[in-house]
């Protein structure tokens, strides 16, 4: 069987809201590519593995951590390119992998944005770190910046060699692991959705995080990314809205006090996308040469 030209991995949960038009984007843009889709759903109690088995993905269904995830998609990659997606991006340049591959020449193994998104760049905290949602590595980068790890099998500490994705925001230590092999990677351009004179979304007194800014954005808290100046991709930043947090086995889990986006304004900006790209007149951000500071709200 001849290997693909890129590999994608998705992890996703409860993801059936956006799932579909991530794995019909991907079709769409990489049509000319030998391409292979694994989506690793995290038990998902909605139809999230049936979508995606239904659009020729190999599903594989798990229940682990976010790092988990990742490193058993990356073990699965047989492509020259191996890409790693959120369930709610949503591919939109017809020339994305050409674009994003360009990059990746050198000792450059890895494209992503900086994860400084989030609404109106949100995530100080994130300036020169990749942000996990999406994350195109030359899958030979990859297996060369792998490093032992240990792991409990049957309560045995066992070797393993992988990329090691834990730390902070999952992907935040990914820069150094890189530079220990002498690589480095190229961050894309964020992009805040364009604003509007009236705001579509006013939250109510008890809202814990929350700025005037927010209502007025045309898509929330999602954002747009891009290299050379052409948008490539959108990401939701939220795929589902949890109304309700559980433990491991479904039992309340203890709560503790939080700041927290309105979930009826994060289904309000999610349903204004998902409408405007199914009618094919997603709106663009317009200005692509801001370099806004990121702020935390």
């Amino acid at each position: 069987m001849t290997d693909p030209d890129l590999y994608v991995g998705i992890t996703s949960w409860n993801s059936a809201l956006f799932l579909p038009h991530c794995l019909d984007s991907l079709r769409r843009t990489t049509s000319s590519a030998r391409l292979h889709i694994c989506v690793l759903d995290n038990d998902s109690s909605d139809a999230s593995a049936a979508i995606a088995r239904d659009r020729g993905a190999e599903v594989l269904i798990r229940s682990c951590t976010q790092s988990e995830a990742l490193q058993e998609l990356v073990r699965r990659s047989h492509g020259a390119y191996t890409l790693l997606l959120h369930a709610d991006v949503i591919l939109l340049a017809p020339d994305w992998l050409q674009r994003c591959t360009a990059k990746l020449s050198g000792n450059t193994v890895l494209i992503s944005p900086e994860d400084i998104g989030c609404g109106p760049l949100t995530r100080p905290f994130g300036a020169g770190m990749p942000e996990s949602s999406f994350l195109l590595f030359t899958t030979e980068g990859l297996r060369r910046s792998r490093r032992l790890i240990w792991k409990r099998r049957l309560r045995i500490p066992v070797p393993r060699r992988e990329f090691d994705f834990s730390g902070g925001h999952v992907t935040h230590n990914i820069p150094t692991r890189l530079a220990e092999r002498g690589f480095n990677w190229h961050p894309m351009n964020v992009y805040a959705s364009n604003a509007e004179p009236e705001a579509f979304f006013t939250p109510g007194p008890d809202a814990t995080l929350w700025s005037e800014e927010l209502g007025h954005l045309r898509y929330g808290l999602g954002n747009f990314y891009g290299v050379d100046g052409q948008i490539t991709h959108y990401h939701n930043w939220y795929d589902r809205v949890i109304t309700t947090k559980t433990g491991p086995a479904g039992a309340p889990s203890p709560q503790r006090p939080r700041r927290e986006f309105p979930s009826a304004f994060i289904n309000a900006y999610s349903q204004r996308f998902l409408a405007d790209y199914q009618a094919g007149r997603v709106d663009l951000p317009r200005d692509l040469s801001s370099r806004r500071v990121p702020v935390a709200l």
